[in-house]
């Protein structure tokens, strides 16, 4: 059966979690993931308590039922008294602060001239104190998405929660290590109307927040909710979407789920429910609301100058990139891609300029691929510095070796040799020298054709000479 999105009055919105690239938001320890045993390990009960209205939150009292306790796992070095909620929090990370900041501003939100930090109740366990500390940056923002506005309803700075490592009837085991990296939580308006336009939203949301430079990558690091709704249904929130690739497939599942609830008039309150890997979802606990917010009064409002907010630059768009790749470099349209989104962005325009006899796609295709194929040739994991990059390039540049060369020179680098001696080694003949050996091969091996002579010529010449001078001068 296939779903008329319209006809069943589908609309959507997306949260989005994304972790910054910076240490802890209310104390100094850095924002590391242990993989080490723990060094201790304490035991707490968690309790709801009233929100600022005087109300306790339906979801806090339906995971105060389950009747558990949680140990916490934490580090002497990486983790303080500020995790375990023995200590106050410290003043709010400033850096931390400022890409929220600049994100606000991207996403088009008016900026608050005050920001109030607030806590929010959680009493799953996540956080040790039972709540999770988290401020309004901006609100009424948007972006344009395919020549469509889709509306930014706000956009919050808060600490992430502790990782689950382990859980049993009685109890859940958590690690601190995660709790209390900066995070900034990203939400629309229910302005999508197809899986489709849902996952093109996400996906630009998430390249604006790589190209601020200043997010963390890999697994966890970035996470997608979907609040969902048809007509005459009532708003779910689905939990734990990570791959954009998949996010087409759980709509279309809760879709279908929704609309057998409409059809036998099953009156399904608002819920959260968690996302499973075969593209359905179980429920989770109630839809929270405005009752489990409150002051976090050990931290004061933040004074935030209109000066500061216009002083912030934004960063150049991937688009605006992969243009300039394509058409000053002569990128391919792939290799422009990868590049724009690359770490080595800055560092390939810096290179390409003082390099001029390098080609700008070598250069790319380099610092794109050279670890992995140093790594597929020694079965060995390779890591390159950018100042042995910037050695090799200008090598290159200035005829001391050849391109053919490169991947033997970074296995040597990888090797702990020096660059002088590989140099020595993969020393760029001259034209005369070459043509030399080539006579003598063509002399020795006469009445060859010549795709022969080319493969005993480079046997010899491999990274000493240019291959297309080499088929040059056989056919000379």
């Amino acid at each position: 059966m296939t779903i008329n999105y319209e006809e069943v009055g589908f609309k959507s919105g997306l949260e989005i979690h994304a972790q910054l690239d910076s240490h802890k938001l209310f104390c100094n320890c850095p924002s590391e993931l242990r993989q080490d045993a723990p060094h201790f390990t304490i035991k707490r009960e968690l309790r709801p308590l009233a929100g600022e209205i005087g109300e306790i939150d339906p979801a806090a009292i339906f995971e105060k039922k389950k009747r558990k306790f949680y140990w916490y796992e934490g580090y002497y070095d990486t983790t303080c008294l500020v995790e375990i909620d023995e200590e106050p929090p410290h003043e709010i990370n400033q850096d931390a602060l400022e890409i929220a900041l600049l994100v606000g501003k991207m996403l088009n939100c008016k900026i608050l001239n005050k920001v109030q930090v607030m806590r929010k109740t959680v009493v799953d366990g996540s956080n040790t104190s039972g709540f999770q500390r988290t401020a309004l940056i901006g609100l009424d923002g948007h972006i344009n998405v395919n020549k469509k506005r889709i509306g930014i309803n706000y956009i919050i700075l808060e600490e992430d929660a502790g990782r689950r490592t382990a859980e049993d009837k009685e109890s859940v085991t958590f690690r601190l290590d995660r709790l209390g990296i900066p995070m900034l939580e990203i939400v629309t308006a229910p302005d999508m109307k197809s899986p489709e336009e849902v996952k093109e939203v996400a996906a630009t949301i998430g390249a604006l927040l790589r190209s601020t430079g200043r997010m963390k990558r890999g697994i966890g690091t970035i996470r997608q909710d979907i609040n969902i709704s048809v007509k005459g249904h009532k708003r779910i929130e689905m939990k734990g979407v990570q791959d954009l690739r998949e996010m087409e497939k759980y709509i279309e599942k809760e879709v279908f789920r929704q609309l057998e609830n409409v059809r036998t008039k099953a009156n399904e309150p608002d819920h959260v429910r968690n996302a499973l890997p075969d593209f359905t979802s179980k429920f989770l606990r109630p839809l929270p609301g405005a009752a489990r917010m409150y002051p976090e009064t050990d931290i004061p409002l933040i004074d935030i100058d209109k000066k500061r907010i216009d002083a912030l630059k934004i960063p150049e768009s991937f688009e605006s990139k992969e243009k300039r790749l394509r058409e000053k470099y002569e990128l391919s349209v792939d290799l422009a891609v990868i590049m724009a989104r690359s770490d080595q962005f800055d560092f390939f325009e810096k290179i390409c300029k003082i390099n001029h006899k390098v080609k700008p796609m070598l250069i790319a295709t380099t610092l794109n691929s050279i670890d992995s194929e140093v790594r597929k040739k020694t079965n060995k994991d390779a890591y390159f510095t950018n100042e042995q990059f910037e050695q090799v390039f200008e090598s290159l540049n200035n005829d001391r070796i050849t391109k053919e060369s490169l991947l033997e020179i970074f296995i040597g680098l990888q090797e702990g040799k020096l660059l002088s001696e590989l140099e020595s080694q993969f020393k760029k003949l001259s034209e005369k020298e070459i043509k030399e050996i080539i006579e003598k091969i063509k002399k020795e091996n006469s009445g060859q054709p010549i795709g022969k002579l080319m493969g005993f010529a480079m046997s010899q010449l491999r990274g000493k000479a240019d291959a297309n001078l080499v088929m040059k001068l056989l056919k000379e």
